[in-house]
């Protein structure tokens, strides 16, 4: 095993065994394929780590452009874009979505708290998701229509501008990286 060159790239010695690929790869490979051309499985501790790292990145972006979002535009319902992006984050702690599916899901939700009905295309499935969670909260009064609305069309607007082509989930990842998953530990069961 050692002195072994990299499987993929040949040049490097291979540091790493790779679990998907069940051989040595280097770091540099892992880095560069992986999600591409290596299907990595989730419970790999090379992505679970990198992924850590992206997400926390990701999530210091997140804050400073938030911060200045939010300084040019102060009249935007912010408890409603906070609370929105805490619950976009929930829906993808349990679905993998890119930052395009997000945005479709964002416009999908809009469209429907309009008090407009279109038609239009079928909503994408995170959109129907969302819109079914968020539109039964307004019919209840739970939460303003309007405000839940103009917060869809915001975040959606900003996301446009926000999104790289270099990281398909950059705004996926901030969001996961600002708002962990809420812990599933079973409580403490009391019998009499």
């Amino acid at each position: 095993m050692k002195g072994e060159r990299c499987s993929l790239c040949g040049q490097r010695a291979g540091d790493r065994r790779c679990p998907a690929l069940d051989r040595l790869i280097c770091s540099t490979c892992c880095g560069k394929e992986r999600g591409r051309s290596v299907r990595c499985l989730p419970d790999c501790r090379f992505l679970v780590e990198a992924e850590a790292r992206w997400r926390a990145r990701r999530s210091r972006e997140l804050a400073e452009a938030w911060l200045a979002w939010q300084r040019e535009q102060p009249d935007l319902p912010w408890p409603y874009l906070h609370a929105l992006a805490k619950i976009l984050a929930d829906f993808l702690h349990r679905t993998f979505a890119t930052d395009a599916e997000v945005e479709r899901a964002l416009r999908d939700l809009d469209q429907a708290l309009s008090p407009i009905v279109l038609v239009s295309a079928a909503p994408s499935p995170l959109g129907r998701a969302l819109s079914s969670t968020l539109v039964r909260l307004a019919q209840e009064g739970k939460v303003s229509r309007e405000e839940l609305r103009s917060a869809a069309r915001a975040l959606a607007d900003w996301l446009s501008s926000w999104r790289i082509l270099e990281d398909e989930r950059r705004f996926v990842r901030a969001l996961l990286g600002t708002y962990p998953p809420l812990s599933e530990e079973p409580g403490l069961i009391l019998r009499p």
